[in-house]
């Protein structure tokens, strides 16, 4: 997850700061402008030319924009938009319940099945990517080649968009081919499919509105197959999630971050066996 946001942070006056509270409720304002509301509201001295060498910084950095006529400036609410995903994230770094997962590491992975359990979906998702980190980092020649995964609802491409990169990224550099099925059909579901086709991955919706479908999720990495079954308010959460939220320029993050974190026991299965790992593989190819 990069961090890249400089307003609005501490108290000090810097010209950046009163710059951005200014136009956070007046806007769109000239430079001559936002240098008279400054010595004005805040009752500091500053020149013409202080005041326009922070705003055009702040143009460089992308949190200003001009307006058509290149006169005036305002928010750029991209910007907002990008902070705010990367605000949400940082939030559920913090509060997630690191101590349930301590315990649980790639080599607690023992014999054919493992059992977990965990508190939430999002930190079995935390755990359930460590796995397929360390495929990735341990694969090697003649290992089978197939990542298979198929869920009701790809969100951790929303909530871990940084690390989902990462991951599938390394894809290409280990020959891997991956297919990715949902049985979501809205519009959000398309969305985020066509982030994981710039991914080179295969992706194809498959509707269903069955209820195990829309609660079961299960992916294969090599010969290690991992699953898990979503409780039942989760599913109907998620599930309505989805439905509500058409697009992603306008999604509620924050809604969904709660929706994952929910306190609930989650569990999930990992399963070392090539030949069920491959009937799930062509399980789902034979889907596309």
């Amino acid at each position: 997850m990069s961090l890249t946001i400089s307003l609005p942070l501490g108290k000090k006056q810097t010209a950046k700061n009163m710059i951005f509270s200014i136009l956070s409720k007046e806007y769109p304002l000239k430079i001559i402008e936002l240098t008279n509301y400054i010595k004005k509201r805040y009752g500091v001295s500053i020149t013409f030319q202080a005041v326009r060498k922070a705003i055009f910084q702040l143009v460089d950095e992308t949190v200003l924009i001009q307006t058509q006529d290149k006169k005036e400036f305002m928010i750029n609410k991209k910007w907002v938009h990008s902070s705010k995903q990367i605000i949400d994230e940082l939030y559920i770094e913090l509060n997630e319940n690191k101590s349930q997962i301590k315990d649980k590491s790639i080599d607690s992975i023992k014999g054919e099945v493992s059992v977990f359990s965990f508190q939430s979906v999002n930190e079995m998702m935390i755990f359930w990517q460590s796995i397929i980190d360390d495929w990735y980092e341990n694969f090697k020649k003649g290992d089978l080649k197939y990542n298979c995964y198929q869920g009701a609802h790809t969100w951790e491409g929303l909530l871990h968009l940084d690390k989902e990169q990462q991951l599938m990224g390394k894809l290409k550099t280990k020959g891997i081919v991956s297919y990715s099925l949902t049985t979501g059909n809205y519009p959000l579901d398309k969305n985020i499919f066509n982030f994981y086709k710039r991914l080179n991955i295969k992706t194809k919706i498959a509707p269903s509105s069955s209820t195990f479908d829309k609660a079961f999720y299960i992916g294969t990495y090599g010969d290690t197959i991992v699953q898990s079954q979503y409780p039942d308010k989760i599913v109907k959460e998620l599930d309505n999630f989805f439905k509500t939220n058409l697009s992603l320029e306008k999604l509620d993050l924050g809604k969904l971050s709660k929706i994952m974190n929910t306190q609930i026991e989650v569990k999930l299965t990992v399963i070392k066996n090539k030949s069920m790992a491959k009937q799930i593989n062509s399980g789902i190819i034979n889907q596309f």
